[in-house]
C-alpha cells in the first residue's frame, strides 16, 4: 500500500501521468534567446526617437516696408533731378516703419538702414541740385 498523504502518481487510472510540455525540471533547460545587437559602423543608421513630431517648414517673415524704403531710396537717386526729394521723404518714412518692424520682428533691419541711407542721400543730392540751380546765373 502506498502513503495515502502523497497523490497517486498513477492518476488512479494505473499510467503514470507526464507532465505538460514545457514543464521546469523535463528536458532541456529554457533561456531566453539573446537579441541580435547592430554593430557599430555598419548598416543604417538609426534614428532616436523625437520627443515631439518634426515641424513643419520654417516660414521667414520678409520685411515689406524695409524692401520699399530700399526701391523708393533707388528710385529716388536716379530721379533726383525731377522729383527724388519727394520720394526720398516717402522712403524715408517707410524705411523708419521698417526698422520698427525689424526691431519687432528681428528681419530687415539691414535692408531698412540702407533704404533710410539711400533716401537721405536722394533728398541731399535733390537739395544740392535745386541750391546749384538758383545759385547759377545765366
Amino acid at each position: 500500500m502506498s502513503n495515502p498523504y502523497q497523490p497517486d502518481p498513477y492518476g488512479g487510472y494505473g499510467q503514470p501521468q507526464q507532465p505538460p510540455y514545457g514543464t521546469p525540471g523535463y528536458g532541456a533547460p529554457q533561456y531566453p534567446q539573446p537579441q541580435p545587437q547592430p554593430q557599430p559602423g555598419y548598416g543604417y543608421p538609426q534614428q532616436q526617437p523625437q520627443p515631439y513630431p518634426p515641424a513643419g517648414p520654417v516660414v521667414v517673415q520678409a520685411n515689406s516696408p524695409a524692401t520699399a524704403s530700399v526701391v523708393l531710396g533707388f528710385i529716388g537717386i536716379l530721379t533726383s533731378c525731377f522729383y527724388g526729394g519727394f520720394l526720398g521723404l516717402i522712403g524715408l518714412g517707410v524705411g523708419i516703419a521698417g526698422l520698427n518692424k525689424s526691431n519687432q520682428t528681428g528681419v530687415g533691419r539691414n535692408a531698412a538702414i540702407g533704404g533710410i541711407v539711400l533716401n537721405v542721400l536722394s533728398v541731399l543730392i535733390s537739395i544740392a541740385i535745386v541750391v546749384f540751380y538758383f545759385s547759377v546765373k545765366p
